[in-house]
């Protein structure tokens, strides 16, 4: 049995992900991976049992790096709107200075590989943003709906905004990031009566 090397991983994981953004899933075949990270194609293998297993590998690393850096700062006890605004600005940041990952994320989301990927595992790293939430609903400080319709309206903003292809030449500068945030926040709380 051959030892991992850590150097190789990291280079199988940025090579895979350079060329599945440059030529796509198909293309970007495992001879190819191997060669653009300067490795052999068995030694991928070392790694993952076949190419299915190295993309979902990736795609939920990408995840766990993401969630990490997102709940940063989350406080269940604090109000709803303070932890909020924390990670929404932690995704921001995480989303405009890793636009390769997201671009790889993106790709796979939208991709039949994604059938491989347990829910479950998604939405590790988040328990304790949905239980704020539901909690928040119980408390109607934010609308009482599906969690989905709530990360929608506040994560696929945020991910159009934070990448300069999507958001329309729009600077964002501190002063339109944070007004960003309260129109998310505007989006999901209730109004009182």
């Amino acid at each position: 049995m051959r030892l991992q090397d850590k150097n190789k991983k990291a280079a199988i994981f940025h090579a895979t992900i350079k060329l599945v953004n440059e030529i796509g899933f198909v293309a970007a075949s495992v001879s190819k991976i191997a060669k653009e990270a300067n490795v052999s194609p068995a030694t991928i293998y070392i790694y993952h049992k076949d190419k299915e297993d190295l993309l979902v590998s990736i795609f939920l690393d990408i995840q766990q790096k993401k969630n990490s850096v997102c709940m940063k700062e989350f406080d269940e006890s604090a109000p709803l709107k303070e932890s909020l605004r924390k990670l929404w600005h932690n995704s921001f940041k995480f989303v405009s200075q890793n636009k390769g990952l997201l671009e790889y994320n993106d790709q796979f989301v939208n991709s039949p590989y994604i059938d491989l990927v347990d829910d479950t595992e998604l939405m590790d790293g988040f328990q304790c943003f949905y239980a704020a939430f539901e909690s928040a609903a119980r408390e109607k400080i934010i609308k009482k709906v599906d969690v989905n319709l709530l990360t929608a309206f506040i994560f696929f903003p945020l991910s159009k905004l934070a990448n300069p292809r999507t958001s329309g030449g729009l600077k964002m500068t501190q002063n339109n990031i944070e007004t960003a945030f309260e129109m998310t926040w505007d989006a999901i709380r209730l109004y009182s009566q």
